[in-house]
């Protein structure tokens, strides 16, 4: 703990003494503290966000004389690691402006649960403010994903779409609607975000990505791409699998099978990069490999089918995998995994899982990064 914090308990905990223990309530779990003596009470009710470690002892040591500095320095960095805490000594300044605490309010509430004695709600929402992010494709996931971003708190975002608004996208594609039918979806797009978002710095483009070079040239800089377009069906991912390998960014890409939605991502120099998971599949099930490149080959031949909830459900997913990366709260989730719920059932579960090849011909010269966590993470608090 470092000697100029200011801890106190988190303000979206509720405190319940029953029988000589604490319990810490937040969404809907409980965190319990034996405490039959009420030193932990007491050191909760001095350790109240005015006070540094060396004060706070004095206060405490003045009734229980056997505490000491050291032994109160590791209490409070455990009740740090189990998320109890929060530093308020951390403030906004240089982060956040007055406009920007008022509209993202919860959203500061909610990574309240995540802060702590070295990381502030503050810092947290900067992450998404400052993270630059590009978004291929504005049809029915891309309208959801573009509208989240704007109300997440994103300000940098590049997108691209070469189409025009057709009655039949209406079903899903939310930013647009029926006076908007003929126009261009990029056109629409600028206007209804801007309205939305007016610091939202969005730079659209109606280009139709036919090569690795077109990808480049839109995601140049950009730390996440996000990727729901879909053509040409057989190519795109070829193409946006190169470039983000090329300009080191981070890859999140999903979409929709009718009943199935799915979504993976790809982190070069930490997973494997998608023609890794290709060779992989190809090794060890050559047989499924045939029929997953059949699949493609045909796929642009017909439209998919797509409804509405799944769409919503599916772009809640890959945004919560794009906050997980970009503040570091949480380990992603589908980083080298396919991860796929279907209608029918609403579960999600692992559906493919794939590891990086040093053989790659795309990835296997970046240099390796961090290792990921494995396990899923879970709050204490």
């Amino acid at each position: 703990m470092e000697t100029s914090a200011l801890p106190r308990k988190k303000s979206t905990l509720v405190v319940h003494e029953i029988e000589g223990t604490l319990y810490f309530c937040s969404s809907g779990y409980a965190t319990s503290i034996q405490d039959p003596s009420g030193e932990i009470a007491h050191l909760f009710a001095v350790m109240d966000g005015r006070r540094t470690l060396d004060e706070i002892h004095a206060l405490l040591s003045a009734r229980y004389p056997h505490v000491t500095r050291a032994s109160l320095a590791k209490i409070i960095e455990t009740l740090d690691q189990i998320g109890l805490l929060e530093n308020a000594s951390f403030g906004p300044e240089g982060l956040l402006d007055a406009y920007e605490l008022a509209r993202w309010d919860r959203n500061l509430k909610f990574f309240n649960a995540y802060s702590g004695l070295s990381t502030s709600r503050y810092e947290l929402q900067h992450r998404l403010k400052t993270a630059k992010i590009a978004l291929l494709g504005l049809g029915g996931l891309g309208s959801h994903i573009l509208y989240d971003l704007a109300a997440m708190g994103a300000q940098d975002v590049s997108a691209v779409d070469f189409d025009r608004i057709d009655i039949s996208n209406l079903n899903r594609q939310i930013l647009y609607g029926e006076p908007d039918i003929g126009r261009s979806k990029v056109e629409v797009a600028r206007e209804r975000i801007s309205a939305f978002s007016s610091r939202l710095r969005f730079e659209a483009r109606e280009v139709r990505l036919s090569s690795t070079e077109d990808v480049l040239e839109i995601i140049r800089g950009r730390d996440y791409v996000i990727c729901v377009a879909d053509r040409p069906t057989t190519e795109i991912m070829t193409w946006v699998n190169e470039a983000c390998v090329r300009e080191r960014a981070t890859l999140i890409t999903g979409g929709l099978d009718t009943q199935r939605a799915i979504y993976y991502s790809v982190i070069p120099g930490v997973t494997g990069c998608i023609r890794c998971w290709s060779m992989e599949v190809q090794r060890r099930d050559p047989v499924s490999h045939r029929l997953l490149e059949e699949q493609r080959r045909i796929r642009g031949t017909r439209d998919d089918a797509t409804f509405v909830t799944l769409i919503s459900v599916l772009a809640g997913h890959m945004l919560t995998e794009l906050v997980r990366l970009i503040t570091g709260i949480a380990p992603p989730v589908g980083a080298g995994r396919l991860m796929e719920m279907h209608f029918d059932t609403m579960n999600v579960q692992v559906g493919e899982q794939w590891s990086r090849a040093d053989s790659c011909p795309v990835c296997g010269g970046v240099c390796p990064g961090a290792e990921l966590a494995s396990e899923p993470y879970t709050s204490a608090a």
